[in-house]
């Protein structure tokens, strides 16, 4: 029905002059409106006053081109449309300038990703038809005269996204990085391996690819429940596409997928062009049930179960071999660790396991995963890498200099990580968990709500890296489910980590996200619309 609707509005529009508000999301620091407009003409050029922003005006290019029909050209130098680098610049500095008189557009930022802000501003700017894929006739592409000035609130501005439980194209997820880049976000968390599969190829392993990435649906939970929902309901949605089903070579049809290194190194700059870093999750030494079948020696006396044996160098060196491999695609100085919901007891009657603790001097299996955790960071620091990991890598200490993304909604968990200078990403269940239930509050409540236990002091405060969502994909088996569960509530997050606090305003937001639906539309995303009532999520029962 949705896409019916999307071809009614491209039908009619095209006979319309259409310009375009000042509707910008998320809302910017300042805005300056001016009288009349600038038009878009084919043969414009596209200019840049430094080599390392051709990207970037390619880029634009790509999202001007299917809908207006014209023409653009690119060139260091001037143009109707410039993008400036400020010279001496903090690279890192996010803050830009945009621009626009009825002559000409120009961007100014100090690094490519606030030039990139600048574009995803530009283009909420023109009229939400630029969205589409293909040419509309008859169309007056302006932009309103207005000069905005913007920086973020938060550098970590992230959705996480689990293509583990159920799998994700190459495709797929480009067109969620691409909605990111809409909507200013900077990080992209992929969590790319747990105990239902392994979707990263490594080649000193293959094993990790050839079976641990494929399974059979009617013997995982999550695969049946999905089936049962679809069953239920008929809503293809819910089901696990056959697409990503195949015969093995016992003739079993498995469900499943990779992502070879080439198209790691793809989807790496693809999203780094739209001005997004990618970091991988390698989730260790729990939730390893898809390494520990394709290599059953990485397990405590080599039985098949988890967690991985902290105790036998063998699965050390394992570890660090994937993490080489890793670091090689992945150039970004982040990289995640996992180490959530560990299964220890394991590890007390395993003899590797307590004669590592005797020699280290460790008092208990939570030390054990510490100290595991810590000889995994000294090594991603020597390759000029920086670790996250999930709250329990507080467990039985962990150095400061490590990130944690607190996600359990504990203060005391929040507060400790504070108090160890440990650098903090904003995920907890309360409102950041996607995968879980949402009724027609949920997304008030994400933009309301303080997240930030009040125990902090100002300094422990400036600790706060920024925020994330999760998008655990246990029951979201398809594209169109994913877009449901996480827009429009994604882009509510998107503005509560890019304004300062003082500055939000949920009913403004409101007014400005129903004008940025039409948008949505045209992009084909299944969005959950604002009064749809409970929409389920993981259960009945675990709802924000």
């Amino acid at each position: 029905m949705k896409r019916i609707f999307i071809c009614l509005i491209l039908t009619i529009l095209p006979l319309l002059s259409v310009q375009a508000a000042v509707n910008i999301i998320p809302a910017p620091e300042k805005v300056t409106e001016g009288k009349g407009t600038f038009q878009l003409k084919s043969g414009m050029t596209i200019g840049y006053n430094d080599a390392t922003l051709k990207d970037a005006a390619d880029y634009l290019v790509e999202l001007l081109t299917p809908a207006t029909g014209y023409l653009f050209r690119t060139k260091e130098g001037a143009g109707a449309i410039r993008l400036e680098l400020t010279a001496g610049a903090d690279p890192k500095d996010e803050r830009y300038t945009l621009k626009v008189s009825k002559k000409k557009v120009v961007i100014t930022a100090g690094s490519y990703k606030g030039i990139i802000h600048g574009i995803s501003t530009l283009r909420q700017l023109l009229p939400a038809q630029i969205e589409s894929g293909r040419f509309i006739p008859g169309m007056a592409w302006t932009v309103p005269v207005v000069e905005v000035e913007d920086a973020p609130a938060f550098e970590w501005r992230g959705l996480m996204l689990d293509p583990v439980r159920h799998f994700y194209s190459v495709e797929e997820t480009k067109r969620l990085i691409d909605l990111m880049a809409l909507y200013k976000f900077s990080k992209f968390h992929w969590h790319l391996i747990d105990s239902n599969a392994w979707r990263v190829e490594i080649k000193a392993f293959p094993l990790l690819t050839s079976i641990g990435a494929w399974r059979d649906p009617t013997e995982e939970w999550i695969d049946t429940v999905c089936e049962k929902r679809f069953q239920e309901t008929g809503d293809e949605a819910l089901r696990v596409p056959a697409k990503y089903m195949k015969r093995n070579e016992e003739g079993k049809i498995v469900y499943g997928g990779f992502y070879t290194q080439e198209q790691i190194r793809d989807i790496v700059h693809y999203a780094a062009v739209r001005g997004i870093d990618v970091v991988p999750e390698m989730d260790f030494p729990g939730h390893s049930l898809a390494e520990i079948r394709c290599y059953p020696w990485l397990s405590c006396h080599g039985d098949g179960h988890e967690p991985l044996c902290l105790g036998n160098d063998r699965v050390l060196d394992f570890c660090k071999k994937v993490f080489d491999e890793v670091f090689d695609l992945f150039p970004y100085e982040y990289v995640e660790i996992g180490g959530d919901e560990v299964i220890r007891e394991r590890w007390m009657g395993c003899e590797l396991c307590q004669e590592r603790i005797r020699k280290e001097g460790l008092a208990d299996v939570a030390q054990l995963q510490a100290w595991f955790t810590r000889d995994m960071e000294k090594y991603f620091n020597a390759h000029g890498r920086k670790m996250v990991g999930w709250d329990e890598i507080l467990d039985g200490g962990v150095s400061p200099t490590a990130t944690v993304n607190w996600w359990r909604s504990d203060p005391v968990t929040f507060k400790k990580a504070a108090v160890n200078g440990n650098e903090i990403i904003m995920c907890p269940t309360t409102h950041c968990y996607f995968d879980y239930a949402q009724d027609d509050d949920t997304m008030r409540r994400l933009y309301c709500d303080n997240l930030i236990p009040d125990t902090l002091t100002p300094d422990e405060r400036k600790l706060i890296k920024g925020m994330q969502a999760n998008i655990w994909c246990e029951f979201i088996p398809t594209e169109s489910r994913m877009q449901t569960m996480v827009f429009p509530r994604a882009i509510a997050l998107a503005e509560k980590a890019w304004t300062p606090t003082e500055a939000h305003d949920f009913e403004g937001f409101v007014t400005r996200l129903k004008g940025q639906l039409g948008r949505l539309d045209i992009m084909g995303v299944d969005y959950r619309p604002l009064d749809a009532g409970l929409t389920v999520g993981f259960n009945t029962i675990m709802f924000h």
